[in-house]
């Protein structure tokens, strides 16, 4: 079953980007929402995002088979489905006005015991994107804790600029870390753990440092993060693996909702 299909909304009746929503996201830099997903998406989005990790090809190494990104590029409709909900869109509207770039998405899932550690980061500079950014989507696909490699933020360090970084060593596939020294000592005391239950969701400015824990528990963590951009950005090249076969493909943005304001004849779907 897929949005398409049914007509219906993956999107609970309840989530609202209102100003107060919008007031905190400008202030601390996220915010999170008690209700995003219906009751009836959130196995259906799980049930994708199980099948897509049992489909990953064998040549994609076991760190790379962690983070599968950009489906809807591979013939995956139910994302694409899901990421142009008008729901969703009206907020994405409010943050970066009425022409809108989806050019990012996909989902990492920390198997139990094995899940890899994601450095603390910025995602603007780390993606090769220049615009005016709309937050992060992050949505939990089933209950997670800092017991199972939840995703942490920094409130209210998206005003700091671009910090310093360096190469994460041991880590291939995100292999990207602010400079330790430019974080402040306090880290623990400062950072807000996202503890959330599966259907809820988080949003969080690009520019705010952010970064999960290794999976240590005896169960999956599972989500899917959005990322969407004003129409007149700036895209850099970038390549993605295919979980399918494992073969590269390049990024390719789409316009969502609005116009092509610099006419670079952007297509509205993969499936046009």
């Amino acid at each position: 079953m897929t949005v398409c299909e049914t007509g219906k909304t993956m999107i609970h009746e309840s989530f609202c980007y209102d100003d107060a929503a919008h007031a905190q996201f400008e202030k601390r830099g996220y915010v999170i929402f008690d209700h995003f997903l219906t009751d009836t998406a959130i196995p259906e989005l799980l049930g994708h995002a199980t099948r897509i990790v049992a489909e990953t090809a064998d040549c994609i190494s076991d760190g790379e088979r962690q983070m599968w990104l950009n489906p809807h590029q591979l013939g995956e409709r139910w994302f694409w489905d899901f990421v142009t909900e008008p729901k969703l869109l009206d907020m994405i509207e409010r943050q970066v006005g009425p022409d809108i770039l989806f050019w990012s998405g996909g989902g990492v899932a920390k198997p139990p015991h094995t899940g890899m550690e994601i450095k603390w980061h910025q995602d603007a500079p780390y993606w090769n994107v220049t615009g005016n950014h709309a937050g992060g989507v992050w949505i939990a696909l089933e209950d997670v804790d800092e017991a199972n490699g939840t995703m942490s933020v920094l409130p209210d360090w998206h005003n700091k600029g671009v910090l310093p970084r360096r190469q994460d060593e041991d880590n291939d596939l995100f292999n990207e870390e602010i400079e330790p020294s430019s974080l402040p000592d306090n880290l623990e005391e400062l950072k807000v753990s996202y503890t959330l239950k599966a259907g809820q969701m988080a949003t969080h400015n690009v520019m705010l440092p952010h970064g999960s824990s290794p999976n240590l528990s005896d169960r999956w963590r599972r989500n899917i993060g959005l990322r969407y951009i004003a129409a007149d950005a700036v895209l850099g090249d970038k390549t993605y693996t295919s979980f399918k076969d494992g073969t590269p493909y390049p990024r390719e943005a789409f316009l969502v909702r609005g116009e092509d304001v610099n006419g670079h004849g952007l297509r509205r779907s993969p499936f046009e």
